[in-house]
């Protein structure tokens, strides 16, 4: 295992619970052709640094998801948008501030759970090589898409029952067992002052709360 799994796993373990999981064959009705979560999983370890924006507190740890190669374990509580995703759609744009890049990880009701977003720390071979191996569609930009952090920030204020976004700066260790795949979250090895300058300014445009290492 590569990325020091072994001693990053700490950074989110925890004593069994019970399961959530989300069989990929419930979003085969979203896309002619359905994410592979399998592969996806494989290519994260290979971004490096990057921002991950997730809404706090979403439901019992630790989640899981069923792929065709066996369960994605997903271990912390960070990770939930995994098991409950449908579909995971890339987007670029120009802002005031420059260009990004991110995903989106979206559910059956096409609510966003989660966004990835890419630093002048990550890895941009490994993102194009991932979104070319893994067909992941590009939904372009667009007025709606340069504003919607400002509509998320609305839904969640009005919406008690459900926290607004963190960000943290992340990587993605995972651990192979025999049918049975670890994907961790746990701080950079390394991050460069121009990615906490970036990953500061997105949280601020995405009101999220930002965390630069792992709890």
């Amino acid at each position: 295992m590569s990325d020091g799994f072994h001693d990053d796993m700490l950074c989110g373990a925890s004593e069994p619970y019970p399961t959530t999981r989300f069989d990929d064959r419930t979003s085969a009705h979203m896309a002619s052709t359905p994410l592979d979560w399998y592969r996806f999983a494989t290519w994260l370890p290979r971004l490096g640094a990057v921002l991950w924006l997730h809404r706090a507190g979403d439901g019992v740890f630790p989640h899981a998801r069923l792929l065709s190669r066996g369960v994605l374990l997903l271990d912390h509580p960070a990770l939930a948008a995994f098991s409950g995703s449908a579909q995971v759609k890339a987007h670029s744009v120009v802002t005031a501030r420059g260009p990004r890049e991110w995903l989106e990880l979206i559910d059956v009701e096409s609510c966003c759970l989660a966004r990835l977003y890419l630093l002048p720390d990550s890895d941009y071979l490994a993102w194009d090589a991932m979104l070319a191996d893994c067909a992941i569609t590009h939904a372009g930009a667009s007025a709606a898409t340069r504003w919607r952090a400002h509509a998320a920030f609305l839904h969640c204020a009005l919406r008690g029952r459900r926290q607004c976004w963190q960000a943290r700066t992340v990587r993605f260790p995972l651990l192979h067992l025999p049918r049975l795949h670890v994907l961790g979250l746990c701080a950079p090895l390394a991050l460069s002052d121009l990615g906490q300058q970036l990953a500061q300014r997105i949280a601020e445009d995405e009101r999220a709360e930002l965390h630069f290492a792992c709890p």
